[in-house]
């Protein structure tokens, strides 16, 4: 079930002429779903404005991405899928919107603000170490990107059973092969400061599993050794390469990879879980193993994301600082590798793949928070969102709800993942994939079960894997999803949006392939790694 438009009334603000920023100002809405006050940090004054489809211009003018935001995120936070949100739109070398949504401290009654409220903004971590190797490729520090990641390590070096030498593009890739790691830090054990000592890595490097350079699988160790080898060529550690390098010169100061177990600042967000009738309950700070915090132990802001945004989208040619060369942002955002051509590949760390005809780099990042980077190279649009809180608390958490908080009312529906805010921003600003009439396929190729494809070829498949059912129709069924129409050869596309509950791994189109053992594979449109039938 959705929920109605809220019918927010934002009132103007002065704005920023250094940042070029609207002004924020709060609003109020009464939401007949819900008995509680949501409160938004406002971007510009609302005007009436239709939108044709297919068109791009209008669906950019300020007025019209409010009013689209206020419904979709608005809904959110009244059916209480999230506790908090905030987002930022650019276009060219501007901000053209940015707005908090619910609480960024529930108890306290304290709105979301665009600017000063900080999210844990998890994996996005990886495309800043990845712009800063593109700086350090640039400078010459690194000579190539096809040398051997060993080669720069100091004090580290990765071992690869297969023969040969893993290079910076299979970790940048996710074809370095590395096991799994432990990434949350559970209170127990050393938790050292970086620059982490040589041991420490040591001890927590997974073997290498698989033959690197074969399938991206997405992989926190490869990201983490990336992270390693910029503090070994600079002497710095990441944080402060970061901050002298990218952060500091776009502006981005309420930005920082922190390696912390706990919050570092009274302004990072407080996480809330929903039951219904029951009153809010605050879900504790996730920290990250020092090791897994090189590749996602980043906090920011909507309104600094915005900065990085327009960085991207104008590959060094908008009206901004220049953190690297026009050659080089088009290098980082270039699809260099894949598992699937007519699936998302990967740049220097993006995600990258053709949506509509226009290429898209993004990232997600997920600590409990929820965030997305998109960047829509052609048309020059940069979406940011960040979502903290919603689900149901777990036993351990419900032990520690404050009672004293006002019940909530109303609809309490899933979280949101961030499959479902893909389709949402997709669509909006590049319409929805195209289901051609003519196209027909033979669905019992496609039929079974499927499981991830793993890490470590020698283990065995975990959870129940997904079902791929055939409709009547001609269309799939993919894990409950549907239905999915054939849009092109082996390729089936969503006839409908995406829930906003979808899970991790659903997306609105999938691509079918014979993998190399024989059997059966399906890739997601977006995301990494692939599935392989169960024959």
């Amino acid at each position: 079930m959705q929920g109605a438009e809220l019918p927010l009334q934002p009132v103007p603000a002065n704005s920023n002429p250094q940042a070029r920023r609207h002004g924020m100002a709060k609003a109020y809405a009464a939401v007949l779903l819900v008995a509680m006050t949501l409160v938004a940090c406002d971007s510009g004054t609302e005007q009436n404005h239709s939108t044709a489809p297919g068109d791009t211009a209008g669906k950019l003018e300020t007025a019209v991405v409010e009013k689209w935001a206020d419904h979709t995120f608005g809904r959110m936070i009244a059916e209480h899928r999230v506790s908090g949100l905030a987002v930022s739109v650019t276009h060219g070398n501007d901000v053209i919107f940015k707005k908090g949504y619910g609480y960024a401290d529930w108890a306290n009654k304290v709105p979301v603000n665009a600017d000063t409220s900080v999210f844990r903004i998890a994996s996005l971590t990886k495309t800043f170490f990845g712009t800063a190797i593109a700086q350090l490729l640039e400078r010459g520090q690194i000579e190539s990107l096809d040398d051997p990641v060993n080669k720069y390590l100091k004090r580290v070096q990765l071992e690869n059973p297969f023969g040969g030498e893993i290079t910076i593009w299979d970790l940048l890739t996710h074809q370095g092969g590395l096991g799994r790691a432990q990434v949350r830090y559970d209170g127990t054990g050393p938790h050292p400061d970086p620059p982490l000592p040589a041991e420490y890595i040591a001890e927590h490097t997974p073997p290498v599993v698989r033959e690197p350079g074969t399938i991206s699988i997405y992989c926190n160790p490869c990201s983490a050794t990336l992270g390693f080898m910029v503090e070994d060529i600079t002497g710095m550690t990441l944080q402060e390469y970061l901050n002298e390098n990218i952060f500091q010169p776009l502006g981005m100061t309420h930005t920082e990879l922190t390696n912390a177990p706990e919050a570092p600042s009274p302004a990072v967000v407080t996480q809330y879980a929903f039951v219904p009738n029951g009153p809010p309950v605050a879900l504790p700070y996730p920290p990250l193993t020092p090791y897994i915090s090189y590749a996602g132990d980043t906090n920011s802001t909507a309104g600094d994301m915005a900065n990085w945004l327009i960085a991207h989208t104008m590959e060094g040619e908008g009206t901004g600082p220049a953190i690297l060369k026009p050659e080089t942002f088009k290098l980082m955002h270039a699809r260099k590798r894949g598992n699937h051509p007519d699936a998302s590949g990967f740049g220097m760390q993006f995600f990258v793949y053709d949506y509509n005809g226009e290429t898209v780099i993004e990232h997600y990042g997920s600590l409990n928070f929820r965030s997305m980077e998109f960047m829509m190279l052609d048309s020059k649009i940069g979406v940011f969102v960040t979502m903290a809180g919603g689900g149901e608390p777990s036993e351990t958490e419900m032990a520690h709800v404050n009672n004293s908080l006002e019940p909530i009312s109303g609809q309490v529906l899933p979280e949101v993942s961030h499959s479902g805010v893909r389709a949402v921003v997709l669509e909006h600003f590049l319409g929805k994939l195209p289901i051609p009439a003519n196209v027909a396929a033979d669905t019992s190729k496609y039929v079974g079960v499927y499981h991830n494809v793993p890490v470590d070829p020698n283990s065995e498949p975990s959870g129940q894997g997904r079902l791929v059912e055939a409709t009547e129709d001609g269309g799939l069924i993919i894990g409950g999803v549907g239905v999915y129409r054939p849009s092109a050869p082996d390729t089936f596309a969503l006839d409908k949006q995406l829930p906003l509950e979808a899970g991790f791994r659903e997306n609105n189109k999938y691509v079918f392939a014979v993998g190399p053992s024989g059997a059966m594979r399906m890739y997601p449109h977006i995301n990494a790694g692939a599935m392989e039938r169960a024959e």
